[in-house]
């Protein structure tokens, strides 16, 4: 089964509505998704009714990207809000309070909010379809592989568009199964890159955010 653990909406710093998220992932043969927004569950809330109202056959994985203190995380499988801000051991600990579990995503690419290690987690996120050029990907493979850490893939996507270039293999009927065989290292990626126009424009985008925000604050 097709999983993509790692997907933006409008909640957060997507561009598109959660629906018109679920659709595409409909449309692309997806058999589970998670909304991982940054900091806030209102994305994998909305999508938990709107899959319930159409009946639509996806199973949603608890999901959210948190900022620590030193970067981001994700964490999979609860539904209750990690703090944001506090250090990395900290919300490691706190996402096994909560019962989910703590993937490292896009830990070595620059200009994402990513950790430049890879700490004692759950898993690691191998293939992050943003990468232009493959390198950080291919590092975090191999890290990951020396250190006999779960693997997975997400598309980190901020357009409906892009949604399901960064899948996870799975063979699960629950969000329960997916964190099980996640932690059992029974996965297998399956991914493609997301063509550069939308990295480079999203990126760019990204940047001009950050120095508006730091002139305000001057």
């Amino acid at each position: 089964m097709r999983f993509d653990l790692h997907v933006h909406s409008s909640c957060s710093d997507g561009r598109d509505p959660v629906a018109t998220i679920l659709e595409a992932a409909v449309m692309r043969g997806l058999d589970g998704i998670a909304i991982t927004d940054h900091d806030t569950l209102r994305g994998w809330m909305m999508a938990e009714e709107i899959i319930r109202d159409r009946g639509l056959n996806l199973i949603l994985v608890p999901g959210v990207e948190v900022s620590t203190a030193e970067g981001h995380l994700l964490v999979l499988g609860t539904d209750e809000l990690p703090k944001k801000g506090r250090s990395l051991e900290e919300t490691l600990q706190e996402a096994h309070d909560l019962g989910g579990i703590a993937v490292v995503p896009h830990p070595y690419h620059p200009f994402r909010h990513s950790l430049g290690r890879i700490p004692d987690c759950d898993a690691v996120e191998v293939y992050n379809s943003r990468h232009l050029f493959g390198m950080a990907n291919a590092r975090a493979r191999w890290e990951a592989g020396r250190r006999g850490l779960p693997m997975v893939a997400g598309s980190d996507s901020h357009y409906a568009k892009t949604v399901g270039l960064g899948v996870t293999r799975i063979q699960a009927e629950s969000a329960e199964d997916v964190l099980a065989e996640i932690l059992a290292g029974r996965t297998f990626i399956e991914a493609r890159r997301t063509p550069p126009g939308i990295v480079v424009g999203n990126t760019f985008k990204a940047i001009c955010q950050g120095i508006r925000k730091g002139l305000r604050r001057r």
